[in-house]
């Protein structure tokens, strides 16, 4: 067995892995080798789907200068052996987080040997670049559990003694982009029930990504570019001001501020935007809205990124167009995701004549 993997060039591969105790795994764990049989090999006959748009060569060993969260651009570098086709009908419901044990050039090598009997469907190189070797319908070999295998999409990401013997910050942000991008894709939540370790598989022998691998950053920087869901959206209730008294042709303002106590970050301007809204969309109070960015949504946050913990400022214009005591029922709201919690949260605009004030 020696000689043929030192034939393959593969004998420092597995010798790193095993040392170890962790990195890249065998496809099956032993369990599933007594009760699963062997699946054939398939051979690839177009590409997975989704597939990235192909690279005629590798980025270059650079530090990203992209802000963070940016859309994550896979190079595909597809494996012709080492995976099987579809995924027998399984769905797709974790993402599991490895290190390679080897540097990233090895691994790429490792995944295109049939004889490795090893895969991932995406590497991640210390400076973030992203190559993904196997498409996300069809089973990669890296969670050394069959079943697993079926129902999961598995990240590597460099860790080298030489090439890059600590994760980095570009690594994480790219782990974490991708991370999002395959939620989205899957609807899988982005929580530690289904976003988990090689060493969290049931039956595993692995304790990668190890003890340096920081869980907390890296969870709380998919809350920032996560999508949001009716399970992710959540707000309690922190400050308004005073209800306005104004005259016709008067003007003022009423700000609320919530606190996002969801799972997801609000980010102005995207998909993630936090609104106010009038309740059950009436748009029958939009003669009282100055400037409001539509008739059933008087303010937008104010501020660009409002992270699961942090708190948000909504703040509106009132005009007094008639005269009359006006309820505003409001809610906060993801438009295209979900309404946050009915906090009960109104304000009461009061407009007076004019010679019923002065």
């Amino acid at each position: 067995m020696e000689r043929l993997l030192r034939s393959l060039g593969l004998v420092g591969i597995l010798i790193v892995g095993t040392a170890c105790g962790s990195g890249i795994a065998m496809p099956l764990a032993e369990s599933d080798q007594a009760s699963t049989p062997a699946a054939p090999v398939a051979q690839q006959t177009e590409a997975p789907q989704p597939a990235p748009a192909p690279r005629a060569a590798s980025a270059p060993r650079s530090a990203t200068a992209t802000r963070f969260p940016y859309a994550a651009q896979p190079e595909w570098l597809p494996t012709q052996t080492n995976y099987w086709e579809g995924r027998g009908g399984a769905p797709i419901d974790y993402i599991v987080i490895h290190y390679t044990a080897i540097s990233y050039a090895r691994t790429l090598r490792a995944f295109s040997i049939r004889a490795s009997d090893v895969s991932a469907h995406y590497v991640i190189r210390g400076d973030g670049h992203i190559a993904q070797i196997v498409g996300e319908a069809d089973t990669a070999w890296h969670a050394g559990s069959a079943w697993f295998n079926r129902h999961s999409i598995g990240i590597e990401l460099e860790l080298d003694r030489i090439t890059n013997p600590a994760f980095t910050p570009e690594q994480y942000y790219a782990a974490a982009v991708l991370a999002c991008a395959i939620s989205a894709r899957h609807e899988i939540p982005l929580d530690r029930a289904h976003v988990v370790g090689h060493n969290e598989v049931p039956g595993s022998t692995h304790s990668d990504p190890g003890p340096t691998w920081g869980w907390p950053h890296f969870m709380y920087l998919t809350s920032l570019c996560a999508p949001p869901t009716a399970s992710t959206v959540h707000a309690s209730f922190v400050s308004e001001t005073a209800f306005p008294e104004i005259a016709t042709h008067e003007a003022a303002r009423v700000s609320i501020v919530l606190r996002n106590t969801g799972a997801t970050a609000w980010r102005k301007g995207t998909s993630q935007e936090a609104r106010l809204g009038i309740s059950n969309n009436d748009p029958r109070l939009a003669f009282l809205g100055d400037g409001w960015p539509a008739p059933d949504r008087p303010a937008v946050q104010a501020e660009d990124l409002v992270p699961p913990g942090g708190a948000a400022t909504f703040s509106f214009g009132v005009k007094g167009t008639r005269p009359g005591t006006f309820l505003v029922p409001l809610r906060g709201v993801v438009d295209g995701a979900a309404w946050m919690d009915d906090l009960g949260i109104y304000t009461v605009i009061t407009v007076l004549e004019k010679s019923a004030r002065f």
